[in-house]
């Protein structure tokens, strides 16, 4: 099976990656989601700092 000559165009060929601007969103991104893992993870203690919490002991009978 032979392709017309025409058939061999790459429709992709004037498409370029801006790799420098991909790599700063992604750094950004990635910078963004630490971050908020970090609040995440110590929000409660932060929000707690200083208080001490009243701590009851139930007996049951």
């Amino acid at each position: 099976m032979s392709s017309p000559k025409g058939a061999d165009v790459d429709l992709d060929a004037d498409f370029v990656y801006d790799y420098e601007k991909l790599r700063i969103g992604g750094l950004i991104f990635a910078g963004v989601i630490v971050f908020l893992s970090i609040i995440l993870l110590a929000g409660n203690k932060i929000r707690n700092c200083g208080k001490s919490k009243v701590r009851y002991c139930w007996m049951g009978l």
